[in-house]
């Protein structure tokens, strides 16, 4: 008979905040259970970086607090706590390092993390009601998912190569010119007809 690994146990919140204060690493908490981030590309900091430029000084023009790589977004009502590589909120925040009324989130995409970020984060964070916005980036080609909250659904568009994203919250528009500034990102081929 195969032996069996253990089954991971879970963890309160304070013993999530509590390991990570001990390993100085970041792990999304999901109901009691704890994933480590990976470490980000040269290149995924980049394109971060690229959108920091673009909207930090935006953001904080309007009042909203910007914050990148490092600040947690709070989803009570699934108990879960993502650390996105972009969030902006516009809203009163009243904890250090948590965001509970975001209304911008981007993460960029990685192999690892793509499938995640596609169903599993954007079914949860479109359960904060104050999110109106949710980009998916690519580092591997010219390609952002975009999406918007109306008050009907939730619309997806795609801009390949290039193309400007309107940010409701914000009153601003983010181009993908901005996105990839300065980066061998390779533009999006059409197919072969």
């Amino acid at each position: 008979m195969a032996a069996r690994a253990p089954r991971p146990s879970r963890l309160s919140r304070e013993e999530w905040l509590e390991l990570e204060k001990q390993t100085d690493q970041r792990y999304e908490y999901l109901d009691g259970f704890v994933h480590a981030m990976a470490g980000e590309s040269r290149l995924h900091n980049d394109v971060v970086g690229n959108i920091t430029e673009a909207l930090r000084a935006r953001a904080r023009a309007k009042g909203c607090y910007f914050a990148f790589l490092s600040v947690r977004v709070a989803i009570p009502r699934l108990n879960r706590y993502y650390y996105p590589d972009v969030v902006v909120s516009c809203a009163e925040e009243p904890h250090s390092h948590e965001i509970h009324q975001p209304c911008f989130v981007v993460e960029v995409l990685s192999i690892s993390s793509a499938e995640r970020d596609r169903r599993e984060k954007l079914d949860a964070y479109f359960k904060i009601p104050t999110l109106q916005t949710y980009l998916l980036v690519s580092q591997d080609e010219r390609r952002v998912e975009v999406y918007q909250k109306t008050p009907w659904n939730l619309l997806w568009s795609e801009w390949v190569n290039q193309g400007t994203i309107e940010i409701p919250c914000l009153e601003e528009s983010l181009s993908l010119a901005q996105i990839y500034a300065g980066l061998e990102v390779p533009e999006v081929r059409p197919p072969d007809c």
